[in-house]
């Protein structure tokens, strides 16, 4: 006689330690160390910023959104379920038009322009205290670009400017939907 084996049912099964860590947590990980390589490679193995820290600027913006574009998001949006606004968005990345596409890789070439220009920004006060307190020559750079530290501002202002357009996006769609049931309630009346 084959002995019984006790097998726990699926849903009785322990849930590893990644399995609890929420989507949006695991997306801003990997976000944050995506960032951080394409520093690596662009800041460090590069001579970019030597003469016009613009250059540096520009280019990591750019590479930093064609990798969101080809690379961060497919994979992102292949492997978890992204919310926003409470509603899960994988679905409307695929059913989307092409202007709506062109449009929204536009915003986030600018988007990452933007956080680019806040980062270097900050990292420019940085060493402007840095020099100020510490009665250094201003020749020196105390806190250069390094990966980790520019993955940390680039995702932190990342977030925040995310969290204010999606704010912008859900207040124009309450106010439209709002202006759409006034309307028709005025049908309604008429």
């Amino acid at each position: 006689m084959k002995e019984e084996r006790n097998l726990p049912e699926p849903a009785e099964k322990k849930k590893s330690i990644l399995s609890k860590i929420p989507d949006g947590v695991k997306v801003e990980f990997f976000r944050w160390w995506f960032v951080g390589a394409i520093c690596f490679f662009i800041a460090w193995g590069t001579n970019l910023g030597k003469n016009d820290p613009f250059d540096l600027i520009f280019v990591l913006a750019l590479v930093i959104s064609l990798g969101h574009i080809f690379i961060f998001n497919p994979i992102v949006y292949g492997m978890f379920d992204i919310k926003r606004n409470g509603k899960i968005v994988n679905k409307k990345i695929n059913e989307r038009h092409i202007w709506e596409g062109a449009l929204l890789k536009t915003f986030d070439f600018f988007m990452c322009l933007v956080v680019s220009i806040l980062v270097y920004a900050t990292y420019e006060c940085i060493n402007r205290l840095i020099i100020h307190f510490g009665n250094m020559s201003s020749t020196t750079v105390p806190f250069p670009v390094e990966p980790f530290g520019y993955a940390t501002l680039f995702l932190v202002f990342y977030l925040i400017i995310s969290f204010i357009v999606n704010k912008i996006i859900l207040l124009c769609s309450y106010i439209q939907r709002k202006r759409v049931e006034k309307k028709n309630l005025k049908e309604e009346e008429s």
